[in-house]
């Protein structure tokens, strides 16, 4: 009997193609759950925009329903989803520029901030707000600044 030698090549060469398809796999693994990350991160990040700007207007309501007596210089808003647990924080803080007098209130310490009185230009006000997202929302928190000038 003839004896015939077999040399394993292409035992080596499959094994080399299995551990190259698996290293494939796993990047698209990878690849996806990271993308699935970032597309919630997006939405997340979105939201808090939109929030910001909605915090504003709400800011400017609230600023024109107070009195001559009284400003309106912090104001903060928690976001609930439909179950009610905490979503997003906004913080919103006020300083003003008074086209006139600053309303007798201003000389009461500690109960209006303002930068300027007796300017020629409308009241306005400047507006602080950050939104911030509750920590169980994603593995990294959601932070949005935005500041402007609103005219009262």
């Amino acid at each position: 009997m003839y004896a015939t030698k077999r040399s394993g090549f292409a035992m080596i060469l499959a094994i080399f193609v299995v551990v190259l398809v698996a290293m494939g796999g796993a990047l698209l693994m990878s690849s996806g759950a990271r993308e699935s990350k970032a597309v919630g991160d997006k939405y997340l990040r979105a939201q808090a925009q939109l929030l910001a700007k909605s915090a504003t207007e709400y800011a400017v309501m609230r600023i024109q329903g107070f009195n001559a007596a009284g400003c309106l210089n912090q104001l903060n808003i928690t976001v609930n989803d439909a179950s009610g647990n905490a979503m997003f924080d906004a913080n919103v803080s006020m300083t003003y520029s008074f086209g006139g007098a600053a309303p007798i209130a201003v000389s009461t310490p500690g109960t209006c901030v303002f930068l300027e009185q007796n300017t020629s230009k409308d009241t306005t006000v400047l507006m602080d707000v950050t939104v911030t997202t509750d920590n169980n929302l994603s593995t990294e928190p959601v932070r949005v600044h935005e500041r402007s000038w609103q005219k009262l």
